[in-house]
């Protein structure tokens, strides 16, 4: 039983190991976005923002147009 323990605790100690570590590459890439944000023009990100804004619009009516469509569907059954 305390060998089992044993093992557990070195498993435990490992999976802290590799968190530290995958912690230190998503600093290190949050570090990188910011600076590659940086790098880009203000004017784009704004038109950037309003085609992603355009495009969510789009896809919501689609998914409105496609549940009523499958409201239809459920009509022609009954």
């Amino acid at each position: 039983m305390l060998l089992e323990e044993i093992g557990q605790l070195k498993e435990v100690v490992e999976l802290s190991e590799r968190a530290k570590g995958l912690e230190n590459e998503v600093n290190k890439l949050k570090r990188e976005v910011k600076t590659l944000k940086d790098k880009i023009p203000q004017e784009f990100l704004q038109e950037l923002g309003e085609v992603e804004f355009t495009l969510l619009e789009k896809s919501e009516e689609e998914k409105k147009s496609d549940e009523e469509c499958t409201g239809c569907e459920d009509e022609e059954f009954l």
